[in-house]
């Protein structure tokens, strides 16, 4: 009876451990989305795309960090347009970053690009190195060089 009653824990425990691996793994597998998925607020946009060309740094890194980390594909084009003038050389990392979370192949060009033609050696040696990584994992993906 003891022995059985152990033998059901510890099936029970595996099995409790298989769903927790499970469920773990399927948010790894995480889709890029849409504002309006998280939102109806009709000012939200605006609000995220005017965080993102703010003049304070602090603001415009948590924008570009919050479009990366929920994969905003809606400010694809408006991270884009700040990386061209963007100053700071963390925050072009950032915005790379973001764009390849976001999957972002006209991103990854504009990488590669970064990477050849930027004055900041920190930011070229990073946007290699983004965009080599978003190529690695699958060999079908490529970008008109």
């Amino acid at each position: 009876m003891k022995s059985r009653l152990i033998q059901n824990s510890k099936n029970f425990f595996f099995v409790l451990l298989a769903a927790v691996v499970f469920l773990t793994g399927v948010n790894s597998f995480a889709q890029v989305n849409h504002l309006k998925d998280f939102t109806q607020h009709k000012y939200a946009y605006e609000n995220l795309a005017g965080a993102i060309k703010s003049s304070n740094d602090g603001v415009r890194e948590d924008a570009i960090y919050l479009v990366g980390k929920y994969r905003l594909i809606d400010f694809e084009n408006d991270l884009l347009k700040q990386l061209d003038s963007e100053n700071n050389s963390n925050i072009k990392v950032l915005i790379g970053l973001a764009l390849y979370r976001m999957e972002s192949e006209k991103g990854m060009q504009k990488m590669l690009e970064l990477s050849a033609k930027d004055s900041n050696e920190r930011v070229r040696r990073m946007s290699l190195a983004i965009y080599n990584e978003f190529f690695a994992g699958n060999s079908k993906r490529t970008v008109a060089r």
